[in-house]
């Protein structure tokens, strides 16, 4: 009886199979990016001097996280050195992981002098730029609300309100690691958010929280300039591997650089 070798198509399964796995945990070079900011906390300083400059509350670089110690209404965002006022089409990802009940505040577009009515800072102890700007715009993502869920607030010119659209149930745990990607345009932008290192590795952050294109609406208030900046509405948190890039691409998926392989670390452990 004739027996078929089947080792040829056995081989092919295989080669199959490990490249198919091989995709999902290497890096993808499809679309080259350009890092505009990082910070994965291995040093530096928070007087402004460095990369951060503190302008609410209490926070300090602790096992190579940037933590919020105050545990009230706090804010710190990047210093004027590190930030260009013309970048207005970037992608925003961080790790943020909250306390307890803490209420995150996550920034960008920011921009103001310090008059905004939000309030989140005196205009003194804002960077010099912010300071002597006349532009009175904030946006920041308001997660854990005290009635529940999240919901993008926009503060300008003193007017203070809740983007209504933007309503949705997220909740975050405390304790719990998430990573964090906002696509911003100049007149619109994306919201993602998810705790699964591994499909953070692979690029994917699942569907968007929010999609203001997708709402059928716009926001050209900022034209999409203004800085990134971490802050709580009450609690603590604490970040990590922060990234400003050009759109596209997928920086926790490059080679391992810094404290990013930490990553990997985190899916062996689970």
């Amino acid at each position: 009886m004739h027996k078929t070798n089947n080792l040829p198509k056995l081989y092919l399964f295989v080669a199959i199979a490990v490249l198919t796995s091989f995709s999902l945990i290497t890096p993808s070079f499809v679309h080259a990016i350009e890092i505009l900011f990082e910070d994965s906390f291995k040093g530096g300083k928070l007087d402004g001097s460095g990369k951060w400059h503190v302008a609410l509350g209490k926070w300090a670089i602790q096992g190579g996280e940037l933590v919020n110690t105050s545990g009230d209404k706090s804010l710190i965002m990047v210093t004027d050195a590190h930030w260009d006022p013309e970048w207005n089409d970037y992608w925003f990802y961080a790790k943020i992981t909250p306390a307890g009940n803490s209420q995150p505040a996550i920034f960008w577009r920011f921009h103001s002098d310090g008059s905004q009515g939000g309030n989140f800072s005196p205009a003194g102890d804002l960077p010099k730029r912010m300071q002597d700007s006349g532009r009175r715009i904030v946006i920041y993502w308001w997660l854990n609300k005290p009635d529940g869920g999240a919901v993008v607030q926009r503060d300008i010119r003193t007017i203070v309100k809740p983007f209504e659209e933007t309503e949705t149930k997220t909740k975050l745990n405390g304790g719990t690691d998430y990573y964090l990607k906002i696509e911003n345009a100049p007149n619109t932008y994306t919201i993602y958010l998810t705790e699964n290192a591994g499909s953070v590795l692979a690029g994917n952050y699942g569907e968007p929280i929010v999609d203001l294109e997708a709402l059928g609406k716009k926001d050209i208030n900022s034209k999409g300039q203004g800085r990134i900046a971490f802050g709580t509405i009450d609690g603590k948190i604490r970040v990590d591997d922060v990234f400003v890039t050009t759109p596209g691409g997928n920086p926790f998926s490059v080679e391992a650089r810094g404290k990013l392989a930490t990553v990997w670390g985190e899916l062996k452990a689970k």
